[in-house]
This record gives structure tokens, C-alpha cells and sequence, in this order.
């Protein structure tokens, strides 16, 4: 498996095999069969390479603001339907320490807003063995990806990084995926 030093690494890590896992899942929802028979690996290695050396670009996030506007008002965690909505940061605010996240909002059913307070999103995931949709994996590593640019820290080493107060902790990104066939893209577009 790859080594992963610096922020940005992580990042591109799991931007990759986010983009991998997703392209299998349309493939295979096409009536494909799976694109990647021995594994995402591979594939994920060779697109964070062209992220690396600037072939590819991770995109801005309008897009995805405007999915989430217009999809199905449920929890964008878990699917949950709820009489009332939080707006839930994936970076919590109080991380940021007074710094302003556009588009860190996302629709939160109480109960999934409460349990989660202002801890790490995918440490919040790991803890209740869950794996988010993959359209708010994405969004969430855009806004760590964004953030971590805008503060000149993507080549820091993550220890240092941490320390010096990133608000998201790099080492909880995902480095494995679960099976696509378990995979959900978004809560807010089933299938």
C-alpha cells in the first residue's frame, strides 16, 4: 500500500479511490460487470498520480452544493427522515477557529447532529463502524482539500499539520473502501 506523508497525500488517497469506487458503482449499476475485478488499488493509484502531477483537478464544490439542495430532504448521514433538520458543518465550527467554510453544511437529522457534536466526521464514522454515502465523502474531502490550500498546509507533514490546529484529522480518511456492492452514492438520490 501506497505511503501517505503529508496531508495532501491522504487527501488524494481518498479522493482516488472515492473516484474509483464511484465509477465502479455506475458501471456496475449499467449492468456492467465490475471494471476493477482485481481490486480499486491499482486503478487509485495510477488517478492519484495524475492528481499528484496535475493532470486532474479536484473540482469546486458548486456542484455538489446544488445536489444536496435539490435532493430528497432526508439526513444526508444515515438517510433518516426527520419532522425537523439541523444543518449540520463537516468541518465543525468549532475546529476553525474563527475561519468561515463555504458550502460546510449539510442536512442533519437531530439525532445524527447530536451524537456527532463537533468530533472528526470520519472518526465519527469509525466509531459506529459506519462508511458515509460517497457523495458526502466527497464533499468533505473537498473541504478539507480546499481548506488545507487555502492554509499552504497540503505539504506538511500530517503530525505537524495536526498540531499547528488543522481542524480535520488526515489519519481518519479512508484508505480502504468497503465492497462497492455496499456502497450508497447519495441519500438524498437513491438508485
Amino acid at each position: 500500500m501506497r505511503r501517505l506523508l503529508t496531508v495532501e497525500d491522504h487527501l488524494l488517497w481518498s479522493y482516488s479511490m472515492l473516484s474509483v469506487s464511484r465509477e465502479a458503482m455506475q458501471r456496475m449499476q449499467g449492468g456492467e460487470t465490475n471494471p476493477f475485478p482485481g481490486g480499486r488499488t491499482k486503478a487509485a493509484n495510477i488517478l492519484m498520480s495524475k492528481y499528484q502531477d496535475g493532470r486532474k483537478n479536484i473540482t469546486s464544490l458548486d456542484r455538489d452544493d446544488a445536489l444536496a439542495q435539490n435532493g430528497s430532504h432526508v439526513c444526508a448521514h444515515f438517510g433518516c427522515i426527520a419532522p425537523r433538520y439541523h444543518m449540520d458543518h463537516l468541518i465543525p465550527r468549532s475546529r476553525l477557529s474563527g475561519d468561515y467554510i463555504p458550502l460546510n453544511q449539510v442536512r442533519s437529522c437531530p439525532r445524527c447532529n447530536t451524537s456527532r457534536g463537533n468530533g472528526d466526521l470520519m472518526g465519527w464514522h469509525r466509531s459506529n463502524a459506519t462508511f458515509p454515502s460517497l457523495g458526502i465523502l466527497r464533499r468533505y474531502l473537498k473541504l478539507c482539500y480546499f481548506y488545507a490550500q487555502r492554509n499552504d498546509c497540503l505539504q506538511e507533514p500530517v503530525d505537524e499539520a495536526v498540531a499547528s490546529g488543522l481542524p480535520f484529522e488526515p489519519r481518519n480518511l479512508p484508505r480502504l473502501f468497503p465492497p462497492v456492492q455496499v456502497l450508497i452514492w447519495d441519500y438524498a438520490y437513491p438508485a
